[in-house]
């Protein structure tokens, strides 16, 4: 499985971390910085996207605050959103998001 370490530290806005975790997907332009365009793109490959699973993405350096709050929600709606295509297409879409402090 491929590993992509983010230092967090280094975001000053939710913003910037999106447009570079847009980069580490390799997403095609026109990609949306929301939760759900991520998952969209991450799990349910809706083309938007060119790095294909399996991934992880490690995100350290955050202690808290809104960019901590964003890479948790995001987190748990991967992990959601892959439990779901596990239950309508019986597969596994092997993405994770985990924050490490």
């Amino acid at each position: 499985m491929r590993t992509i370490e983010v230092d967090g530290a280094a975001y000053p806005s939710i913003k910037a971390f999106c447009e570079d975790l847009k980069t580490e997907i390799r997403a095609l332009p026109g990609h949306g910085s929301s939760i759900e365009a991520f998952v969209d793109s991450m799990i349910w490959a809706n083309g938007m996207s060119e790095l294909a699973p399996p991934y992880m993405i490690r995100v350290r350096g955050l202690d808290g605050g809104p960019l901590a709050e964003f890479v948790k929600d995001l987190s748990n709606a991967l992990g959601q959103a892959r439990m779901e295509v596990r239950n309508r297409r019986a597969e596994d879409v092997e993405v994770i998001l985990s924050l490490r402090r």
